[in-house]
């Protein structure tokens, strides 16, 4: 539900520590194909590391 309503709002970034359920090569591809396919832009799926939040400097 959070994802769907992310794309509905227009969200760019959608950060989530779920690999198994949401944050996966294959799910993450099925996600956006059917939030593209309703007309929405699918938010990038990614983990704060992954997106660069963390920082160890």
């Amino acid at each position: 539900m959070h994802i769907a309503i992310a794309a509905d709002q227009g969200t760019e970034y959608l950060l989530t520590w779920n690999f198994k359920h949401i944050n996966n090569a294959e799910t993450k591809s099925l996600i956006a194909k059917v939030i593209e396919a309703s007309g929405s832009i699918s938010p990038i799926l990614s983990s704060p590391e992954e997106l660069g939040v963390f920082n160890n400097d």
